[in-house]
C-alpha cells in the first residue's frame, strides 16, 4: 500500500492505491502546483515516454482552464465579468460552468451560491476590524447575492448586477477535474487518477485491484477508508484554520447564504458522486447544511451520491452505501 498525504483545507486526505505492478503496466505519478494546491496525476501504462508527454500536455490544459475561472487572475473571464459587469461571447467552458452553478443553486435550495462573494468580503472586513457588522449592513450585502437574481443572459452576453461578484471556488476545481478526466479518456489511457488539492476522480482500475481505495481523515486519530469505482469522484470540505475572531467569538470563513452568517460548527463533509463537479459543490453545501431533514431533501434531488458528515466526535450523518460502495 502506498499512501500519499495531501492537505486540503487543513483536512488530511490519505490516498492509498493498492496495486501489484507487473511487467505490462507501471505506475507513473506526477505532481505540480495548480489551482492553489497540489494537482496530482497517476497513470498506469507500459510506456513512460507517452505518460510523461501526456502529463505535460494535461498540466497545460489545466492552466488554460484556470485562465478562464480564476478570481486571482485579473485577465480571466470571470474576473472580467466581475469588473465590467458584462462579458460578450464568453468561452464555452465559462458558459457551461455557469449553467452547472445555476443547477447547483436550484438542487441545493440556494445553499450553494457562487454569488456569495459580497458577503465574504463583508465578514472579512468585520474580522479585520474585530467588530460585528450591523444587521442593516448584513441585509444590504445580502441583497447583492442570489445567483438567479444577479446574473442575467441577453443574447450572447452575461450581465452581472452592480456590486455583485461571482466566486467559482466551490465548483471550478471539480469542473476542471471532469474536463481533465474526459481529456485523458480521449487519449485512450485505460487507468488513471486525478487529484486536485483533495478532490479526486478515477478511471479504470489500479493494476490487479477492483477499486481505488481512498482514506479520509477528520483528525490525526480517526481515518475512514472508502472504495472508488471507475468514473467516481470524491470531494471533502470542512474544518479549517481559516477563521476570524469578531468581538471574542470565532467564525469560519464559510458563509451561509440563507442566514447571511459565517458557519460556526466544526463538521466535515465527504461526498462521492459520478462527477467531480457534483462532488465539489455538494461537499461545500454539506459543510453548511447540518439539519438532517434538509440534508435528505438535497440528497433526494441527486442520484448516485453518497455522503459522510463527521466531526471530532465521530460520524454525524452517513448514507447507506458510503463505505459499502455499490
Amino acid at each position: 500500500m502506498k499512501k500519499n498525504r495531501i492537505f486540503c483545507k487543513k483536512i488530511v486526505l490519505l490516498i492509498a492505491v493498492f496495486t501489484a505492478v507487473n511487467m505490462y503496466a507501471k505506475r507513473f505519478s506526477y505532481i505540480e502546483n495548480k489551482l492553489g494546491g497540489d494537482f496530482k496525476l497517476v497513470f498506469y501504462t507500459s510506456d513512460k515516454n507517452s505518460a510523461d508527454a501526456l502529463a505535460i500536455e494535461t498540466y497545460l490544459y489545466v492552466d488554460s482552464l484556470n485562465k478562464i475561472f480564476s478570481n486571482y487572475l485579473k485577465s480571466s473571464e470571470i474576473s472580467i465579468l466581475n469588473k465590467k459587469r458584462k462579458i460578450t461571447n464568453p468561452s464555452n467552458e465559462l458558459i457551461q460552468i455557469l449553467k452547472y452553478a445555476q443547477i447547483a443553486f436550484n438542487k441545493t435550495d440556494g445553499y450553494f451560491d457562487i454569488s456569495i462573494q459580497p458577503l465574504i468580503n463583508l465578514w472579512n472586513k468585520a474580522g479585520d476590524k474585530g467588530k460585528y457588522p450591523t444587521k442593516k449592513c448584513i441585509r444590504k450585502y445580502g441583497d447583492r447575492i442570489g445567483l438567479p437574481k444577479v446574473l442575467k443572459i441577453e443574447n450572447n452576453s452575461y450581465l452581472l448586477n452592480k456590486k455583485s461578484e461571482l466566486q467559482l471556488g466551490g465548483i471550478a476545481k471539480g469542473y476542471i477535474i471532469d474536463k481533465v478526466y474526459q481529456f485523458l479518456k480521449n487519449k485512450k489511457f485505460k487507468s488513471f487518477l486525478i487529484e486536485a488539492a483533495g478532490d479526486i476522480r478515477v478511471y479504470g482500475n489500479p493494476e490487479n485491484a477492483k477499486y481505488w481505495t481512498v482514506g479520509v481523515s477528520a483528525n490525526k486519530y480517526t481515518n475512514y477508508s472508502v472504495n472508488l469505482k471507475s468514473g467516481q469522484a470524491i470531494a471533502t470540505s470542512g474544518k479549517t484554520y481559516r477563521y476570524k475572531i469578531i468581538e471574542g467569538k470565532k467564525y469560519s470563513h464559510i458563509i451561509n447564504p440563507k442566514n447571511l452568517m459565517p458557519v460556526i460548527h466544526n463538521y466535515t463533509s465527504s461526498v462521492i458522486a459520478t462527477s467531480a463537479t457534483t462532488a465539489d459543490y455538494l461537499a461545500s453545501t454539506f459543510n453548511i447544511v447540518t439539519d438532517k431533514i434538509e440534508i435528505n431533501t438535497i440528497l433526494n434531488k441527486h442520484s448516485n451520491v453518497e455522503l459522510l458528515l463527521f466531526n471530532n466526535n465521530g460520524i454525524f450523518f452517513e448514507t447507506t452505501h458510503f463505505f459499502n460502495n455499490k
